[in-house]
């Protein structure tokens, strides 16, 4: 008890000296009253230079950042800075927006067209190709497909009949672009064809030829600007096609651009172009042609040369793909002489496709089965009694006696041109 007393006694004296120094603390109004600390020069020195000492490592540590940065920072700045003036670049090269845009792209109603004064297709020789638009001319080599489209600008620009077809000109002036044969051999090409017209330098003046193919379609659209033509010549399309013949977005593209050429100058442009390895001996076909078959596809007209097989002065001509060719003509071929004057003139006559160059016999044996049947006949046989001689049906006895008559009329068409 007494310690407890005791302890209790010592508290309360602390207590009351807290007391007494928080009554001097205070103020005449009651407030408490800060003891005023004083600070003497040392210690304030030393805050100063723990102040500019932390200062310089701050420095240090930017200095260092930028060491470490400041070349891939101006770097970046570098790129921006470029980036900017190429965006300006941009904005000031695209062209100001044109006030007849729309008319450039208006749309045509049904009721226009209904009412324009087109009647039929326009045809630059007629029936077969047409005044506007994509064709294609294709073959095997050494058929004659450069010879043929020379005459044919030949026809063009001094309207002599085109295998005997009219030709509709409206300017007489021809485009032939040749990447294959120079200068030097298409002068020898036309003095051989002229000896058949005896044509003067002056009546084929509108038939121009370009030999390089530099910056071609610019080339073109600038002599079309200076003088419109009836159509232009491309020999050969594999020399100027910049891609895959197989990627057709690729040859889309390509042909587009010269589409778009002949509807702005209102004129045929004419491919040529090969046939693919081995179709020399199948029946004509569309898809007889090298590459994609965006190729034929963007053409609306392509032509197949063929040669004949028992005569080697003898070609047929076949329309494999017209869209505006009646159906009739795109059946059978327009058979065609090849003269020593390396010009084509039409025999009058037509081979069916499936007869071109399909199971076809020497003439000298077709010939002899063709006598030896007619002997039979003289004989009071029949048909039928001459097949089971031949071993055959009786229509294949007929059908040799067709293929004889006409291989043999063709034979005196020949030699009559001749």
């Amino acid at each position: 008890m007494n310690n407890e007393f005791q302890n209790m006694e010592t508290r309360n004296e602390n207590a009351n000296q807290v007391l007494a120094s928080e009554n001097n603390q205070k103020g005449n109004n009651g407030e408490y009253k800060l003891p005023k600390v004083t600070f003497d020069d040392k210690f304030v020195e030393e805050i100063e230079m723990e102040r500019a000492l932390e200062k310089e490592a701050h420095l240090e540590r930017f200095k260092n950042a930028n060491a470490l940065y400041g070349n891939r920072q101006r770097g970046f700045d570098d790129i921006q800075k470029e980036f900017e003036k190429l965006k300006q670049k941009s904005v000031e090269e695209i062209p100001p927006i044109d006030e007849n845009l729309d008319e450039a792209f208006e749309v045509i109603s049904a009721s226009s067209l209904l009412n324009d004064e087109i009647e039929q297709i326009p045809m630059l020789v007629h029936p077969l190709f047409h005044s506007v638009g994509l064709a294609l001319l294709v073959g095997s080599s050494d058929i004659g497909k450069s010879t043929f489209l020379k005459q044919f600008c030949v026809s063009v620009v001094t309207g002599i009949k085109f295998l005997g077809m009219e030709v509709n000109a409206k300017h007489k002036i021809a485009i032939y672009v040749s990447s294959e044969d120079d200068q030097m051999s298409t002068s020898f090409v036309l003095k051989k064809q002229n000896k058949e017209y005896n044509l003067s330098a002056k009546e084929v003046d509108g038939l121009k030829f370009i030999f390089e193919t530099d910056l071609l379609l610019e080339r073109l659209e600038c002599e079309l600007e200076k003088q419109r033509a009836d159509v232009i010549v491309i020999d050969a399309l594999t020399d100027l096609i910049n891609t895959d013949l197989y990627k057709a977005n690729d040859v889309r593209f390509f042909l587009n651009q010269y589409s778009q050429l002949a509807k702005k100058y209102q004129c045929l442009i004419i491919f040529l172009h090969h046939t693919r390895k081995n179709s020399e001996n199948v029946a004509p076909s569309k898809n007889n042609s090298l590459g994609s078959q965006a190729i034929e596809a963007k053409s609306r007209l392509v032509l197949e040369i063929k040669a004949n097989l028992n005569n080697p002065t003898i070609r047929h001509l076949c329309p494999v793909k017209g869209n505006y060719l009646p159906h009739e003509l795109k059946r059978s071929s327009i058979d065609m002489m090849f003269t020593d004057n390396l010009t084509f003139q039409s025999l009058g006559t037509n081979t069916p496709f499936d007869k071109i160059n399909t199971n076809e016999v020497n003439f000298t044996k077709l010939e002899t089965e063709y006598n030896e049947i007619i002997s039979l006949k003289e004989q009071g046989l029949n048909y039928r009694e001459i097949a089971m001689k031949f071993g055959v049906s009786h229509t294949t006895i007929q059908r040799k006696i067709k293929s004889y008559e006409k291989l043999k009329n063709t034979q005196h068409i020949i030699m009559d041109k001749n």
